[in-house]
């Protein structure tokens, strides 16, 4: 795809403001004049047209362009022309109608928008325009902020801050022509593995009460058979003996949680209590602030043993907060879950009780039949919930074996995958070379762009993931470590003209040159420009402003027509990128 010319349109002026013609390979500057003294920008436009490209690419609206009346009224419409595969495409974007697109085949253009095709899913549409979605590769709307990097968030480092690291090192592998499939094929194994694991310590969890467990099971299955007994013999006196002792051992639990309870609620009151007397004591000792000026007042001078101890006591106190206090804060939070689960404990004990004291109340023989097939259908409840933790435990040796098997499967596919990425050794070599020769001419020395294949089968390790190693020499001064990213862009997107294709053709930097030394992005932009005509295909659009190279540089590339667009106030503001101001 080349990007043949940008277009702006206004419905109500029924004219064209602004029409921007690109170069077709190498390098596209957009420039803009300095600065107005206490401005954080320029205000002309240069960040604003690179965002209505971003916008023409199934990007969000601008932040700027919303609510502006200016923009409302005039009704732009925002048009880029491409040639895609050989074949001429118009794609439109109304700024008065952001969640939808138009597209036009078409040789010649026209504004009728009768004559486009609207696109309702505009995003999915360029998604499948730009990047052959059939192939599994990364949606374009993925790799765009990477194609197209702005200086607010994208060159704090190569990589783009709060993104997924297993996306973004697939996104990385995709842009570099290496394989970038390799950590999802194993990560989906993996949490297969972690979801195993989670069952496999849930059931180790049960070893110390397993034996319990089957000794409750065959407890209550001889307490189902006597209630079954019974209901068939009616021998409702040898249950209500049994109801009375059973209630008399419950009273007696009851009361013993509940004391329980008590006693962890009196300690946390003496837990909160120290917890305010140390708090108060701090209060106390600031009251001392005081106690300073004072002695300079009284004798005029703090004496020193008094100031020595007053700070050791306001040391000790705030030690005291600090680290008893969140001793005590612990312990707090240690008896409220214990509290809970006693509550836990008591609420059923005391729905026992209730049930048991029917017992003594009901005086009729159903009552007595009903309330005994009720403590039955809990019994078979209770029973169901020891048998299944039982039968669980019988899984572990299943259990354990599908996660060896699964263990076996990683260590498989990463032998595959370390022997596939073993054949592109040559090609990251090459790709190496090339961010050298692009270190080379902007600053005359080496640098580092490593490749590394995470070939560690931990259940945490990101195995399959390719890690990179960018740096070069004193990248902590901010105009060197924004060349940095600006070379390691430079290097997948040249490496991937060079090797496959072209899949994507342009690259777009706005702002990173504004901080770099003079020299060393004269050098290097000089170096793209004939890199990418060398190749033959490519576009390379930057943003600087007029004081950001020298006049001459400036000069050398208006005749070679590398300058797209000038820019700058005045001239009633037709020369800024919409053809007029918007803003206040």
């Amino acid at each position: 795809m080349i990007f043949k010319s940008l277009i702006i349109y206004s419905y109500s002026n029924k004219e064209v403001f602004k029409e921007y013609t690109f170069n077709e390979c190498g390098l596209n500057v957009i420039l803009g004049e300095r600065k107005e003294e206490g401005q954080e920008t320029n205000g002309v436009g240069k960040t604003t047209m690179v965002e209505s490209i971003n916008f023409l690419l199934g990007g969000s609206c601008p932040n700027d362009f919303k609510g502006k009346e200016a923009l409302i009224n005039k009704d732009i419409f925002l048009i880029l022309q491409v040639i895609k595969d050989g074949e001429n495409v118009f794609l439109g974007r109304l700024i008065n109608q952001p969640d939808i697109g138009y597209v036009l085949y078409s040789n010649s253009l026209t504004f009728d928008l009768g004559q486009w095709t609207v696109k309702e899913e505009y995003k999915a549409f360029i998604n499948n325009f730009l990047i052959d979605q059939s192939e599994k590769e990364p949606a374009f709307s993925s790799l765009r902020e990477y194609i197209i990097r702005d200086e607010k968030k994208g060159f704090i480092d190569i990589k783009l801050p709060n993104r997924t690291p297993i996306y973004e090192a697939m996104y990385f592998a995709y842009l570099f022509g290496l394989p970038f499939d390799f950590e999802f094929d194993i990560s989906k194994i993996k949490k297969e593995q972690k979801e195993l694991n989670k069952k496999l310590s849930l059931i180790n969890s049960l070893k110390n009460e397993i034996g319990d467990l089957k000794l409750k099971e065959e407890k209550i299955n001889n307490e189902i058979r006597e209630l079954d007994e019974i209901i068939m013999n009616v021998k409702f006196t040898e249950k209500l003996q049994r109801d009375a002792n059973e209630y008399s051992y419950s009273k007696d639990e009851y009361n013993k949680v509940q004391n329980s309870i008590f006693e962890l609620e009196h300690i946390k009151k003496q837990y909160e209590k120290n917890i305010n007397d140390l708090e108060e004591k701090i209060e106390e000792i600031k009251l001392l602030n005081d106690l300073e000026p004072f002695y300079e007042q009284l004798i005029g001078y703090f004496p020193e043993d008094i100031k020595q101890n007053y700070e050791q006591i306001q040391y000790f106190y705030n030690f005291m907060v600090d680290n008893r206090g969140e001793y005590f804060r612990h312990k707090i939070e240690n008896i409220d879950d214990q509290i809970k689960e006693k509550s836990k404990e008591l609420n059923k004990i005391g729905n026992a009780l209730s049930k048991k004291s029917l017992a003594f109340i009901n005086t009729d023989i159903i009552s007595d039949f009903s309330r005994i097939n009720e403590e039955k259908n809990e019994k078979f409840e209770e029973l169901a919930e020891i048998r299944v933790k039982i039968n669980l435990y019988k899984e572990k040796s299943d259990v354990t074996s599908q996660i060896n098997k699964l263990k076996t499967e990683v260590l498989r596919l990463t032998e595959i995958k370390q022997n596939i990425y073993t054949n592109f050794q040559n090609k990251v070599s090459e790709i190496q070379k090339l961010f050298n020769d692009f270190v080379k001419k902007a600053y005359k020395e080496s640098g580092i762009l490593e490749f590394e294949l995470n070939n560690k089968t931990g259940i945490n390790n990101s195995t399959g993931r390719i890690e990179i190693n960018c740096q070069i020499d004193d990248e902590k001064s901010h105009g060197r470590l924004y060349m940095k990213i600006n070379m390691f862009d430079l290097t997948w997107f040249v490496n991937g003209l060079k090797n496959e294709g072209g899949k994507v053709p342009l690259l777009i930097h706005d702002g990173s040159y504004s901080k770099p030394d003079k020299h060393a992005k004269e050098r290097l932009l000089n170096y793209v420009d004939n890199l990418l005509k060398g190749i033959g295909k490519g576009q390379y659009f930057i943003t600087v402003n007029i004081d950001e190279l020298e006049q001459e540089v400036f000069n050398d590339f208006d005749k070679k027509g590398l300058i797209v667009a000038k820019l700058k106030r005045g001239n009633n503001n037709k020369d800024r990128f919409l053809g007029f101001r918007y803003t206040n």
